[in-house]
């Protein structure tokens, strides 16, 4: 066998942005574009929206809010406990891959509490098959469990034992509030098959990557993926500088160029791209992660990127019309006419009634 060929980190770089859609390349529908994202973070509703408006050309937040509504594409909490947005044909597989890694540590902690999680699964699923609010599933799974599960874990046991989605307007550009949730219609296929899935999404738009990369994104073991990555057959192989083992899809888009110049962009709160590896240097330099990644509280920071790297935070506020957006720089980088452009051309999707734009460096 040939020797693997060896990718430099400015090609993982690239890669990284091309698969991640940030050139811009493709006029998607927004449920196309989280199809080739594999999923979208979403703990907070702006963000999604945020990530596709840097990525898809026209997008609108209506997009978006429509394919919440029809059902093509679906929120719910999936990988790492974390709630995502993913395509409601992927929905399915990725709610039963993740499924067991959560039962476990809670079957764990209720092993002697008597409790008949049979009978917990039947009577959930006739509860939640209209939408239902967190509160509600909290006081359903204490009542039928006879306060056998502890408070905290009340709706994780509803969570885990059931394909649980937000119900609209959760979701849809700023919408707050407390969300609903409703049971999902549909069958969760076998685990091998929907972890083999994830896997194959998981690669399309984040490979090359390494066996810890993805169990980093899925929220599972090495034991739990290396199966899934067996089911898709023979995958091409790469090295990293460090010597790591990389894999990718054998029908994946060639490695784009090292010496290509990336125009700016900028992300949003928790953008999948910063967060979907297990080493997060590719897009995110190690010595500016405290300044990004606040490991306290989980919170990655909204980031700008200069050249495929993160360069610096924004912020936005908007008084009596006036619209301004602050940057922060971490890394020397200049004024750059592009990033003020690409600044304005935000602060009018964030803002389209303000009466004037503006962009402004923190001193």
């Amino acid at each position: 066998m040939p020797a693997a060929r060896t990718l430099s980190a400015r090609e993982l770089t690239v890669c990284s942005f091309e698969r991640q859609l940030l050139d811009r390349a493709e006029p998607l529908s927004a449920a196309d574009g989280v199809r080739r994202l594999a999923a979208l973070q979403a703990q907070y509703s702006p963000s999604p929206h945020l990530a596709l408006w840097s990525r898809l050309p026209g997008f609108t937040t209506g997009q978006l809010d429509a394919a919440l509504r029809d059902g093509s594409m679906v929120k719910s909490t999936l990988m790492r406990g974390t709630l995502h947005l993913v395509p409601g044909e992927d929905y399915g597989h990725l709610a039963a891959a993740w499924r067991r890694q959560w039962l476990v540590p809670l079957r764990g902690r209720h092993r002697t509490a008597g409790l008949d999680e049979a009978e917990l699964d039947a009577r959930l699923r006739e509860f939640a098959a209209v939408p239902r609010s967190a509160q509600e599933l909290r006081e359903q799974v204490a009542e039928i469990s006879g306060g056998r599960v502890r408070t905290d874990d009340l709706l994780n046991y509803a969570r885990a034992l059931l394909p649980l989605v937000h119900v609209a307007p959760s979701g849809h550009w700023r919408a707050h509030g407390k969300p609903q949730l409703v049971l999902w219609p549909g069958e969760l296929p076998p685990e091998p098959v929907a972890t083999a899935r994830l896997a194959r999404r998981y690669l399309a738009a984040f490979g090359p990557a390494s066996r810890a990369d993805l169990a980093h994104f899925a929220g599972l073991t090495l034991r739990q993926v290396d199966p899934a990555l067996a089911e898709l057959g023979e995958l091409t192989t790469y090295r990293a500088e460090d010597g790591r083992e990389l894999l990718d899809l054998p029908d994946a888009p060639p490695i784009g160029a090292a010496d290509r110049v990336l125009p700016v962009r900028f992300l949003p709160k928790w953008d999948a791209a910063l967060l979907s590896h297990a080493d997060r240097t590719r897009m995110l330099p190690a010595a500016l992660q405290p300044q990004v990644y606040r490991a306290v509280n989980g919170t990655l920071l909204a980031s700008y990127l200069v050249d495929g790297l993160v360069a610096g935070l924004w912020s936005h506020t908007c008084t009596r019309g006036a619209a301004q957006l602050t940057l922060t720089p971490l890394v020397e980088h200049g004024a750059r006419p592009e990033l003020v452009a690409e600044g304005e051309r935000l602060l009018a999707f964030l803002e389209p009634r303000a009466t004037g734009l503006a962009v402004a460096f923190a001193s």
